[in-house]
């Protein structure tokens, strides 16, 4: 029995020192050159050219003048890195309160149903069932309004304060709302205002993306872009296809390919976010046995590499060629970083790279699909009023369109009533479709 008892505590000895072994040669394998790479490209300082709008957009909803808020927002920030960092595992009220919650509100009403809907398909006609009622709430929006669309007036927004699971963001509700004001005007008989509302609009959402400050702000980019586009076509379809344009609209409206290049920026931006809030719920400050925990398998250095890798796909070649072909992204984006031998010095890394990964499934066909919305409108607008005898619509269209940069194909619907392109991101249709004037005249005009 004693032999027994020998042999197992050597077999038992064996296999823990092969497992130290292992942890230990796992432990010190380096971060792998590709994520070293792609976590350089993350943490780079990331310079813009131009005003940073951060503070009036962030005080957007505030009755406080923007040089104020742009002072408020500077001792914000000071205030807000001194602060611990709150989570909702930490219960109770989070320490840091904006010094702007403080101060009034521009606009306090609370409208309903009365201002258009993100997606809603015909905002012109909305407010025409509203027309009288909408007047009041217009005037108590005038204020909001008008800081919204002196947002353009910047080149950029990029927020300043530390990037951390309780980081403040700004109140992007008012610049979806204002297409009601827009819409409004319009109707009302001012076109040159709802017009150039319109197409400031649609250059702030230009700049959101272009910002490449976070997912959230990129995805307010596109749906303003989206929501701007629409609205635009259908003011031009109650409109003499000769009458002159805001300058600001032909820029704002352009498939140039903005809104595509948009990823990459926005990507990496995430992935900044990212990497600050993970190292900030793993910083000092942890009880000794939680942090024994933590260091014994968690590699911090390696699992923000694992992870900046997804992001900063986005801008590898292999994204730029799908993004220039005009093909989908998230079919051959990076999901899972999979299990590798570095895994058994670094199991918690490893799980939390696996968990989070899918969140950035699907996020960058909406910007893929938002040029794709810009490339309908130009072809509508190409199409519209322009007659010729000889060849039909759809001839029309594939005409224009050879001769246009290489990308998704627009087509007359089935009836012939509408030009349609196929979208990426099908949550909210497949397709997106722009109604034809009867015969290319204005038929809708009132």
């Amino acid at each position: 029995m004693s032999g027994f008892f020998r042999w197992f505590g050597l077999l038992a000895f064996g296999v823990v020192v092969i497992a130290v072994s292992l942890y230990t040669v796992s432990r010190l394998m380096p971060v792998p050159a590709e994520d070293a790479k792609a976590l350089a490209l993350v943490e780079a300082p990331r310079p813009l050219a131009g005003r940073n709008g951060f503070a009036a957009l962030w005080s957007l909803k505030y009755d406080v003048p923007v040089a104020e808020a742009e002072r408020l927002l500077a001792e914000d920030v000071v205030r807000f890195r001194a602060l611990p960092v709150w989570t909702l595992e930490g219960g109770g009220a989070p320490p840091h309160r904006p010094a702007l919650d403080a101060r009034p509100l521009l606009d306090a009403g609370a409208h309903g149903d009365m201002l258009c809907d993100v997606g809603e398909a015909d905002c012109l006609r909305h407010v025409r069932a509203r027309k009288d009622a909408l007047a009041s709430v217009m005037a108590s929006r005038t204020a909001i309004e008008a800081r919204a669309t002196a947002l353009d007036d910047y080149d950029y927004f990029r927020n300043p304060y530390p990037a951390r699971p309780d980081m403040p963001l700004p109140p992007l509700q008012p610049l979806l709302q204002a297409q009601t004001a827009h819409a409004h005007a319009f109707v009302r008989g001012d076109h040159e205002a709802g017009l150039l509302g319109v197409c400031r609009n649609a250059s702030v959402a230009r700049k959101l993306v272009a910002s490449g400050d976070n997912l959230i702000g990129g995805m307010v980019g596109t749906a303003l872009m989206n929501a701007s586009a629409q609205l635009f076509v259908d003011m031009l379809a109650e409109l003499p296809v000769d009458r002159p344009l805001p300058a600001t609209c032909e820029d704002a409206f352009r498939p140039d390919g903005a809104m595509a290049a948009g990823i990459c920026p926005t990507m990496i931006g995430e992935g900044k976010f990212a990497l600050g809030t993970f190292h900030a719920l793993n910083a000092g400050g942890q009880p000794w046995y939680r942090k024994l925990k933590t260091d014994l398998f968690l590699d911090q250095r390696k699992t923000m590499a694992m992870g900046a890798r997804r992001h900063a796909w986005f801008c590898s070649p292999q994204a730029e060629a799908l993004v220039r072909a005009d093909r989908p992204l998230g079919g051959h984006a990076p999901l899972y970083g999979g299990w590798t031998f570095s895994c058994l010095a670094n199991a918690a890394g490893c799980v939390l790279d696996n968990v989070a990964a899918p969140s950035l499934a699907g996020y960058a066909e909406r910007f893929q699909d938002a040029e794709a919305r810009l490339r309908a409108v130009a072809a509508w607008r190409a199409m519209r009023g322009r007659h010729d005898g000889a060849r039909s619509l759809a001839q029309r269209l594939d005409a224009w369109q050879d001769a246009q940069p290489a990308g998704r194909r627009v087509r007359v619907s089935a009836d012939g009533g509408a030009l349609e392109i196929d979208l990426f991101d099908d949550r909210q249709g497949s397709v997106f479709a722009l109604p034809l004037p009867a015969d290319g005249t204005d038929a809708r005009r009132r």
